[in-house]
């Protein structure tokens, strides 16, 4: 009975030995298992923590060894936003000192405010485009981002257009001739590219007519201000105090852009192009005409309506 019992006793043993084993085992594989993978995520972790790093843009600073650029002492005073960048300070052609990060973004500043013009924050002198590419350090992208914005703010004031042809940024330097040779089109196609400036396509018909193409539809500025219709100016009232007639279309006496007039309202209108006030009867500035004929917003000026308008104002940059 004795030797029974022992080996019951040795037989427990032993499995409660071999459970132990087994569930030390799946213990051990499990740990092992749940170090594997949390090692794995914390690899992958890094790895993204490392990417991220990576992408994320640093900071552009001068080189201390180039000596195309003049580097001065002293703070960046394009810095309006107090970034404190950490690059050295190199001199602007207008003498004041700027970082490449500052000066991007003031120039970003200027751009996104609708300017086409780079000028310095503090003197107003301005800077080519080829000093602020080459002062800011701008990358690629930049580039084509400030040759965007710069001839989208540029164009309304007719001096900038995209060709027809290839797309690229002409600028009229003749105001008074919509005929426009493309430069790059003409090298590419050796052979003299020209484009209307008013309607936009290839130029059709003489190049000695300069103030409009033969293509359909095509009519210069000139031509709108002759044969355009009237308009009764319901609320400007004449000398008899009937109401007032004028031609439809006005060219602004400031920058020469076309505009036109309702009917309704007082007889002053604001040029979309310039934002100067005139007034649609005289062809006066608006500050002009109220102080020949003060307070006179709703009748005849007293030189009376302007006839229609036979050449058309260039409007001069200062």
């Amino acid at each position: 009975m004795g030797n029974i019992c022992t080996a019951k006793r040795r037989k427990n043993s032993g499995q409660q030995r071999s459970n132990l084993t087994t569930e030390q085992s799946n213990n051990s594989r499990q740990q092992r298992s749940n170090l594997t993978t949390e090692q794995s995520n914390n690899s992958r972790q890094q790895r993204s923590n490392l990417k991220t790093k990576q992408i994320k843009p640093s900071e552009k600073c001068y080189d201390p060894q180039d000596r195309t650029l003049t580097f001065v002492n002293g703070e960046d005073e394009m810095d309006f936003l107090c970034n404190d960048y950490k690059s050295l300070r190199a001199k602007m052609s207008c003498g004041h000192a700027v970082t490449p990060m500052s000066l991007t973004d003031w120039c970003r500043r200027l751009l996104d405010q609708g300017k086409w013009r780079f000028v310095c924050g503090h003197c107003d002198a301005e800077w080519s485009f080829e000093e602020v590419r080459k002062m800011a350090l701008l990358t690629p992208e930049e580039v084509e981002e400030f040759e965007k914005k710069t001839f989208v703010n540029a164009a309304p004031n007719l001096k900038v257009k995209e060709c027809p042809g290839c797309k690229s940024r002409v600028m009229r330097t003749d105001l008074d001739d919509l005929s426009v040779i493309c430069k790059v089109c003409t090298a590419k196609r050796k052979n003299t590219y020209i484009f209307c400036w008013q309607c936009l396509r290839e130029w059709k018909g003489p190049v000695l007519c300069t103030d409009y193409c033969d293509n359909d539809g095509c009519q210069s500025p000139l031509g709108i201000l002759k044969t355009c219709g009237d308009v009764v100016l319901k609320g400007v009232m004449d000398a008899r105090g009937c109401p007032l007639k004028c031609p439809s279309t006005r060219a602004c006496p400031t920058c020469g852009m076309l505009v036109g007039h309702d009917g309704t309202l007082c007889k002053n209108v604001v040029c979309r192009q310039c934002k100067v006030e005139f007034c649609f009867v005289c062809l006066k500035t608006t500050e002009e005409c109220q102080k020949l004929n003060p307070g006179t917003w709703f009748r005849v000026c007293s030189s009376g309506v302007a006839p229609r308008q036979t050449s058309i104002p260039v409007w001069q940059h200062r």
